[in-house]
């Protein structure tokens, strides 16, 4: 394995604040005890019976020693977690858990499968429950499922973005299928592959508590595709998700490994910029307005097409929560339209 391993402090309070593990959600979790501990105790007759290149128990490790000795402490992890409630001593031992687990060769997507069926057994079960709330149990558990992944692959790689950066680097599977775990886990848009609403909410909170603690410079960014309900209703939705998903590829390449490039819906997009100052957010929100309106959009049917787009600029203040910073940027590209469309506002 890569020298690199667990170099992320875990901060959890950010990460109990970002998956609103709260008092509710505990109490969730509790009163859904006892269909938590059948689900798990299907766990391996479940993953047995998955189809050949799903998360198949043999797929977890070639060596059957290790492979029992990893499902055995995963699922002791899972019980404890479910079963105790969340806390920060969890969040620890969710770290230490994922160590052991690379270390002895189990691969990432390996674990994020593990944990996509983990929340599919514990939806199957929680939906038959007639005693518990099974809505909200089940959107409780999931976010208790992911809050564990990112405490154990994000402590390896820094964040999930890093997680497919890496993957794509080192693994020979197509994109579509390093990807297709995280989409299934909810934190990609389908139709432009970056990353959507829910990671952006999830992020935005981290950076934010970032900013804070180091003092560092936050900038946001929010991108609207000027008159783009046009462009449906004149080419069609197929030719508006072409110009999203063109979009999207011109965005994402212009990042920083850094940046958080998200879809925040219809024909918003949202660069999220660590340690960059107000002036050098600016810099980029022209830079981004430029570059797009020089890309030629080609359609199926042989037209091409030319978009713009209005930014507004939201800057880092101390004591900013997400909705503070998310506000001021989105009414600066109220202004960015109000003067005239395909231009910048701060």
């Amino acid at each position: 394995m890569s020298d690199r391993m667990f170099p992320q402090e875990i901060d959890s309070e950010t990460i109990f604040a970002v998956w609103r593990i709260d008092g509710q959600t505990q109490q969730l979790l509790e009163n859904a005890r006892a269909a938590t501990v059948r689900a798990l105790d299907e766990f391996d007759a479940r993953a047995a019976r998955l189809d050949k290149g799903e998360a198949t128990v043999a797929a977890v490790l070639a060596n059957p020693a290790e492979r029992v000795n990893v499902l055995t402490a995963l699922k002791q992890h899972w019980r404890d977690l479910f079963c105790q409630g969340p806390s920060s001593a969890g969040l620890q031992r969710s770290a230490q858990i994922g160590r052991r687990h690379f270390e002895v060769g189990v691969k990432p997507r390996h674990y994020l499968a593990l944990c996509q069926l983990l929340s599919k057994i514990m939806t199957d079960a929680l939906i038959g429950e007639t005693k518990i709330d099974a809505t909200f149990a089940v959107d409780a558990v999931g976010r208790v499922v992911m809050m564990d992944a990112e405490v154990v692959l994000g402590s390896y790689y820094g964040s999930l973005a890093d997680l497919v950066s890496y993957e794509a680097q080192s693994e020979t599977r197509s994109l579509k299928d390093r990807l297709s775990v995280l989409e299934d886990m909810a934190f990609l848009d389908p139709v432009t592959g970056l990353f959507n609403r829910r990671y952006f909410d999830r992020s935005i909170a981290v950076e934010i508590a970032r900013a804070s603690r180091e003092r560092a410079p936050l900038s946001l960014l929010i991108c609207d595709i000027d008159r783009f309900k046009e462009v449906n209703d004149t080419w069609g939705h197929a030719a508006g998700d072409k110009v999203l998903n063109d979009l999207a590829g011109v965005l994402a390449d212009m990042g920083r490994k850094t940046d958080i490039v998200t879809r925040f819906g219809g024909e918003e997009f949202c660069l999220l910029l660590p340690n960059t100052k107000p002036e050098w957010g600016k810099l980029v929100a022209e830079r981004v307005r430029a570059r797009v309106e020089g890309v030629l959009i080609k359609l199926d049917n042989g037209e091409v097409l030319k978009v713009t787009v209005s930014i507004g600029i939201g800057s880092y203040r101390a004591g900013d929560t997400p909705a503070q910073l998310a506000q001021r940027a989105d009414e600066a590209l109220y202004r960015a339209k109000g003067q005239g469309r395909n231009c910048i506002s701060d």
